[in-house]
């Protein structure tokens, strides 16, 4: 077997233990997709099955074959995982970018081949081409999602380095993230961008709740329950952040004392809130 397109594939260590799982419970439910390439059989689609079945010590797999150019197979890639979304973003760049780079098709005939539109190539050679090496790493090593790498590529090279430090060191959400780089990019000056890189957790926060968040299809209680639902959530993805960053153990003992009582008060009021989802008891009192 031929596996060399692997690498326009993310396959993580998680993903071919889920898996093995998977294959070792209910057997191969679906066939590999191969392409013959001179003596052997080159793999399109089942990379992740392919790998489990050999790590499982497996000596057969049912495979589907299409004899199709190597050009038309990479193609086939996108449209074997189209339904599923089982290709990220990332995923379909690569395959994009390889019939760009390897094939040398524009941007009008990677669209004719694929099927897909041209602003939907543009948008995912993009990510290869404009998004940082250090951004496409962290992105292959599941350090951020598909989501935060949108978000990030919208800024200069010379910028994504330093948004990816502030969004690995807070934990920050892609939404957060994307609010975080709308406010990147609208600061004309470099003393106003060294703030936001400086006080990321801050900046997200001032400006949700300058946000006036409203649905005109709720009631007034109903929009001071949303309102309360997106600040309590954003305060508790900053929450999150900060307990879970570098900092939080470089506390002094009289900083953590002090804390200490906050943290029973905000222990009492989660279980309260955790409650009042599980059990749905705000439906129920009506």
């Amino acid at each position: 077997m031929d596996t060399t397109l692997s690498g326009l594939r993310l396959t993580r260590p998680v993903e071919i233990e889920k898996m093995c799982r998977r294959l070792h419970q209910s057997g191969q439910l679906n066939p590999v997709i191969v392409r013959p390439a001179e003596n052997r059989y080159q793999i399109l689609d089942g990379f992740k099955r392919y790998f489990s079945a050999q790590s499982l010590g497996w000596e057969y797999l049912d495979a589907g074959i299409v004899d199709v150019p190597l050009v038309n197979g990479k193609a086939m890639m996108l449209s074997y995982n189209r339904g599923g979304r089982s290709l990220l973003d990332y995923d379909e760049a690569l395959v994009v970018y390889s019939l760009k780079r390897d094939h040398l098709l524009d941007q009008s005939s990677i669209s004719r081949l694929t099927g897909y539109s041209r602003s939907w190539v543009c948008r995912r050679l993009a990510l290869v081409e404009k998004l940082d090496a250090v951004v496409q790493d962290s992105l292959r090593m599941g350090v951020i999602t598909n989501s935060h790498a949108r978000a990030i590529v919208r800024l200069p090279r010379g910028n994504q380095g330093e948004i990816l430090r502030c969004v690995t060191e807070n934990h920050l959400t892609s939404r957060d993230t994307h609010l975080l780089v709308e406010k990147f990019l609208a600061s004309p000056h470099r003393k106003d961008q060294q703030y936001i890189l400086s006080h990321p957790v801050e900046v997200i926060e001032k400006s949700v709740s300058q946000v006036d968040i409203y649905d005109v299809r709720l009631s007034r209680y109903g929009n001071r329950l949303l309102k309360s639902i997106e600040l309590l959530y954003l305060q508790q993805n900053i929450f999150i952040g900060l307990c879970t960053g570098h900092m939080s153990s470089k506390l002094s003992d009289t900083e953590t004392g002090i804390l200490d009582g906050k943290m029973e008060k905000l222990k009492k009021g989660a279980l309260a809130v955790g409650s009042i989802i599980n059990q749905k008891t705000w439906k129920d009192e009506r």
